[in-house]
């Protein structure tokens, strides 16, 4: 061995030295899977997985199987094995947070008062009384001595007399009371600490509801989530023009309606009712807090939701003009984003901090216009500085403070007992006058909005001004162009490029001397005003302030977890998202009509020029409806009181007026004609007027229909076969329970959209129409949204986009119709006329006695009176319209009040009559429908008074709305005897809810038949009763007057029931004779949980109450969680200092570990 050359030493276990490292190449690889038989699998495998990347994955393909089987099949020396394992760890670890951002509870899931908790791994990062950040980094060394602030505002910001010059784009002044209502939100300087703002740094409406938990318990009731009727927290906006405050008090009213329809959807018993009979005093005086909590944090999730969409599809829509086009592209800072930032892409729910530069950059006092510059002298000089004997632009700092603090310790305490603008609340209600607020609202509409740049601010405000110069300078911001390069926006080179204008370039030179030494504010606010652009720009900010407003909006949206991550059907409930979801069919996506129609329902038109897109000037409005040809759909009609209807329930007065033609007319031509508003005229329609012409169609199509001999016999019977149809194909087995369908969705509405394609002839596709453009969903879709906007479109915040869906509907039943009366016309040609004709593209399948073939025939009658194509076209699918759901509504309350357990008896006689199978029984069905049908009955018919009538001592004028109401009509006691007692085969005036006299529902006998049918095809099910729980329900709400159903995920109301699910045990006679528990509490979480808690507390009492075992006052405590209201929660005190949090992770999840319970939600000291 040679010299001074040691051997390796041998160590027990592994050696001294680090082993070599040895990697295999792409060679070895090959020749390794070659060998196993796995290289052509092998290589497809990522071939596949390279091919996919991007792509939602398809894990039906088992591609992640197969990469696994490819890297297990290498050697540990492999480059290829190590690649593919870091490829699936690093997709792993994508698909989950690290740390996750939201959490579990009602804790995390409400807004707090304060805004703390929006991160809740950084509670405190944005709550109210926390400091202004700083944006911008602050290098330049400026002036030592500034300019005077009262010479800055002389010379370069004073609006002089008629110096006022309006937004270009046509912007009102609505589009900044909104920014002002943003602006108070995330900015309140702390008068004592200027450092502090004591409002949060969230879009949370804190100028409504507060921003911490003493002020928002002001503006509430305590009772059913409401607010106090039109109140509003922040008393600074008194201040404000007073369009300000009407948007509050709108978004105040928008609250308690959402909380009203929560409350009485309660979807997922998320608001039960509290039961006095299973709860103590002590327990129902919690349940009934909790319940108030959580439809407070609820409506105020969902009314942020409304607000915030406001933001991007009303507000930021105004700025970038893109309502001046037909675009719907918005900048919707939501939106899920790929890695361009980090691993899980650009971050969302993160929280914010606003900085003090922009709490200068928000101050738009320029733009103020002048009817809000008048309004403000008058304020001042009136209420805040009454006899001053100086002019405002005069006054000193330290007065205007002194003033203001005079003036806001006049302001009552109490804000439900606050007014503005000289408004007065009613005694009653406590509610403003709607024709103030809505005449306020009218002009703020139609004032336009100033221009941004030097001298455009009014004189009035030249001591606020200097008051914001001055705090600039104490807070020590960044110069101008330092702002500009944090932006990456081009440093201004000189003073021009800050303001073209020459004077006042001059004059920022002489102050200035360079453009590096200009002051961040007012510096902003001298910049030159950008351009209008169409879509591009129409708030026309100054340049810096454009930028900086879009970074801010994108940040103060995306970081908010409430908006972005929370942001669910499962915190704002499903009808919640749904009812503050845009539509970008509507204006690209706008908003603010719906809070304004929500508030002031029936005051303007639904297609009011005012209200559509309010941002912008009833005036500018008009001239872009022209410009991009859509005129035709607004009305520049001034808002003006709601029709308050005439109620009329006497049987004998509802059929006086019914058959007085000459009085009183029906109202349905004007929805009609406004599907294709200048297009089509549908006045010559049977249920269009009054007139002799309507009657005369009327008599036509009544001989075409009921004309033909036993066709209410092949309808009955052909709804029985449909409905047999339909319920074995759809019904499925329940184990023990028997059978389950839904009844409507299932059965009813297949078997109702089906007879009115057969009868009129419209587009289905069916064994009998080969080539029909419509399935059932669709054509009953259709006929529903037009029947919807024709008839009962009485809710003027869907109204605009009921009328887009009904004329979608009618577009496709036009056409579709029109093709089908064109191929049976053309089966009537004979002789050379059939010759020379085209051929039927649609050869007629229909069987020979079918009710197609009647359709079919129908149609021919039609032909043969004299009538065009394309007015049979028309009668059949308008006149389809009234037999679309309603017969589907009356069959469900005729079924309903026969499964009630009251109805035992009626239901047992229906199924023994079924079994006979006679036309004697059948009509003996008839009448337990018919009376079902009038003890249930919510049918109306609306008319117009069109001159001067007196009915029953009661005096109708030209104008009036009258509703006839045909429930309380059918149970008149002066006409129908023991109304409310079951009793078939009463007089025919007991049964007038298909209407009465000229224009009684020519479809009454296919609808009776329907419900007759379908109700025994029902009786002839062995124990037919609802399904067990919340699934059995045919769940409807009240609205006003109205009676509306929900769909089957509870997120839409219809006036028509869609989904009933029911039970039975098969073919058979047999009456269920228990009715099932909506909520067995053996299974109810919420009523576990309170019998446990009544256990431990129970037990603890035993124990003499102080027990020396804790273990179960804890659990007892933990179980009792839910009667202390969130914000409680957050406010626990901790008196230590050791307390701290640490996160770990381990695999792809975080723990987050505290040293206390308690600890985890403290943070406030």
């Amino acid at each position: 061995m040679p010299k001074n050359v040691k051997e390796e030493k041998y160590q027990g276990g592994e050696s001294y030295g680090d082993p070599a490292k040895v990697q295999t190449g792409l060679a070895n690889d090959i020749k390794i899977l070659a060998s196993k038989g796995k290289l052509i699998s092998s290589a497809q495998a990522i071939l596949e997985l390279a091919k996919d990347k991007g792509k939602p994955i398809d894990d039906k393909k088992m591609t992640m199987e197969k990469v696994i089987a490819v890297a297990a099949a290498l050697p540990e020396t492999s480059k290829t094995r190590g690649k593919l394992t870091e490829v699936m760890i690093d997709g792993l670890w994508d698909s989950l947070q690290h740390p996750p951002l939201s959490y579990m509870g009602d804790k995390f899931q409400y807004r707090t008062a304060d805004g703390s908790y929006n991160n809740v791994l950084n509670p405190d990062l944005g709550r109210a009384g926390t400091p202004y950040a700083k944006t911008c980094r602050t290098d330049k060394k400026l002036h030592a001595v500034k300019p005077d602030p009262g010479l800055l505002f002389d010379l370069l910001m004073s609006r002089e007399e008629g110096g006022f010059k309006k937004n270009p784009a046509g912007i009102s002044s609505m589009l900044f009371y909104h920014a002002t209502i943003i602006i108070h939100d995330i900015f309140r300087t702390n008068r004592a600490d200027p450092n502090i703002s004591d409002t949060s740094s969230y879009l949370d409406l804190a100028p409504l509801y507060g921003s911490n938990r003493d002020e928002q318990l002001k503006v509430r009731s305590m009772k059913l989530g409401q607010l106090w009727p039109d109140t509003f927290h922040e008393r600074r906006l008194l201040a404000q023009p007073p369009g300000v405050n009407v948007m509050l008090v709108m978004y105040s009213r928008f609250h308690n309606y959402v909380a009203d329809i929560l409350y009485k959807i309660n979807e997922g018993n998320k608001f039960p009712e509290p039961d006095k009979n299973v709860l103590t005093d002590e327990e129902f005086e919690a349940a009934e807090a909790k319940l108030d909590e959580d439809l407070f944090q609820t409506a105020r999730l969902v009314v942020g939701g409304l607000y915030i969409n406001i933001s991007l599809h009303d507000y930021l829509r105004g700025l970038t003009n893109a309502h001046h086009s037909d675009t719907d592209w918005t900048l919707d800072p939501r939106v899920a984003i790929g890695k361009h930032f980090a691993s899980d892409g650009t971050p969302r729910g993160v929280g914010n901090q606003v900085s003090a530069e922009f709490n200068l950059l928000y101050r738009f006092h320029p733009i103020i216009s002048q009817r809000d510059e008048k309004w403000l002298e008058d304020f001042l000089t009136g209420q805040v500085f009454k006899g001053i004997k100086k002019p405002l632009h005069e006054l000193s700092p330290k007065e205007l403070l002194t003033g203001l603090l005079a003036y806001e310790t006049s302001i009552p305490n109490d804000p439900k007992v606050r007014t503005f603008n000289g408004l007065k609340r009613n005694p009653k209600t406590n509610k403003f006058n709607d024709a103030d607020l809505v005449e306020e609202l009218r002009k703020s509409i139609e004032e336009p909005a100033g221009l941004f740049g030097a001298r455009m601010v009014p004189k009035a405000m030249r001591v606020v001004e200097i008051l914001g110069i001055l705090q600039a300078r104490k807070w020590q911001v960044a110069s101008l162009n330092e702002f500009r390069d944090f932006f990456g926006l081009k440093r201004h080179e000189s003073m021009e490029d800050i303001n073209p204008d020459p004077k006042i370039a001059d004059i920022l030179r002489s102050l200035y001397d360079h453009p590096d030494m200009v002051e961040l504010y007012p510096g902003l606010f001298l910049e030159e005003g950008k351009p209008d652009m169409n879509p591009g720009c129409g708030g026309c900010p100054p340049y810096t302030v454009g930028r900086a407003v879009f970074s801010d909006a994108v940040t103060l949206v995306r970081s908010d977890r409430f908006y972005t991550l929370d942001y669910t059907a499962s915190t704002l409930t499903n009808w919640g998202i749904t009812e503050v979801a845009q539509d970008p069919k509507t204006l690209g996506g706008s908003m603010m009509y719906k809070l304004i129609q929500r508030s002031f329902p029936g005051w303007f038109p639904y297609n009011s020029l005012h209200v559509m897109q309010p941002f912008y000037t009833k005036t500018k409005n008009e001239e872009i409806a022209k410009e991009i040809g859509t005129l035709q759909l607004y009305t520049p009609a001034d808002p003006k009181p709601p029709h308050v209807p005439k109620i009329v329930t006497g049987n004998e007065t509802v059929r006086k007026i019914l058959t007085n033609q000459q009085a009183f007319i029906v109202p349905w031509l004007p929805a009609l004609n406004d599907l294709f508003p200048g297009k089509r005229d549908f006045s010559s329609y049977m249920l269009s007027g009054d007139k002799p012409l309507h009657t005369l169609q009327r008599n036509l199509v009544g001989d075409c229909l009921y004309g033909p001999q036993g066709f209410k016999q092949l309808l009955s019977e052909s709804v029985t076969d449909m409905a047999k149809k339909y319920l074995a194909a759809e019904e499925f087995e329940v184990g023990a329970s028997g059978k389950q369908i839904d009844i409507l969705r299932d059965v009813a509405i297949p078997v109702n959209a089906k007879i009115l394609a057969d009868i009129f002839a419209l587009d289905l596709k069916t064994n009998d129409n080969p080539y029909g453009s419509l399935k059932i969903a669709d054509l009953y879709r259709h006929l529903i949204n037009v029947r919807i906007w024709g008839f009962n479109n009485n809710d003027p915040a869907m109204a605009w986009r009921r009328r887009a869906w009904a004329t979608e509907g009618a577009e496709v039943l036009t056409k579709s119709c029109k093709e089908v009366v064109d191929s049976i016309e053309l089966e009537t040609k004979t002789g050379l006329a059939w010759l020379f004709s085209r051929r039927p593209t649609r050869p007629n399948r229909a069987k020979q006695g079918s009710l197609t073939s009647y359709g079919r025939q129908f149609v021919k009658e039609l032909l043969a009176a004299g009538k065009t194509n394309a007015e049979v076209a028309d009668i059949c699918w308008l006149t389809a319209l009234a037999g679309v759901g309603v017969p589907v509504g009356v069959f469900t309350e005729v079924l309903k009040f026969f499964l009630e357990p009251g109805s035992k008896q009626y239901w047992a006689t229906i199924q023994d009559l079924v079994a006979q199978n006679t036309a004697l029984a059948d009509q003996r069905i008839r009448e337990y429908v018919l009376e079902a049908q009038r003890l249930t009955s919510t049918q109306r018919n609306l008319r117009v008074c069109v001159q001067p009538v007196t009915v029953d001592g009661v005096a109708y004028k030209p104008g009036d709305a009258v509703v006839c109401l045909l429930g309380p009509a059918c149970k008149d006691e002066k006409v129908v005897k023991n109304p409310d007692k079951f009793q078939p085969g009463r007089d025919k005036n007991a049964y007038i809810h298909f209407g009465y006299g000229p224009h009684e529902c020519l479809g009454r006998e296919i609808a009776i038949t329907y419900v007759v049918s379908m109700i025994k095809v029902c009786a002839s099910l062995k124990n037919l009763r609802r399904a067990p729980g919340p699934m059995g329900l045919c769940k409807y709400i009240t609205v006003g007057t109205e009676r509306c159903y929900l769909n089957d995920s509870w997120s839409w109301l219809t006036f028509d029931p869609t989904t009933w699910k029911l039970h039975h045990d098969g073919l058979g006679k047999g009456v269920y004779d228990s009715s099932p528990k909506r909520i067995d509490p053996d299974w109810d979480l919420d009523s576990i949980k309170r019998d446990i808690t009544r256990m431990y507390k129970a037990k603890a009492q035993k124990k003499g109450g102080e027990t020396k075992d804790k273990k179960d006052e804890e659990s007892a405590k933990e179980l009792s969680n839910a009667d202390h209201s969130h914000e409680e929660f957050f406010q626990r005190q901790s008196s230590s200092e050791e307390s701290s949090a640490s996160i770990t992770s381990f695999g792809s999840r975080s723990f987050v570990n505290f040293s206390s319970h308690e600890e985890f939600h403290e943070h406030e000291s």
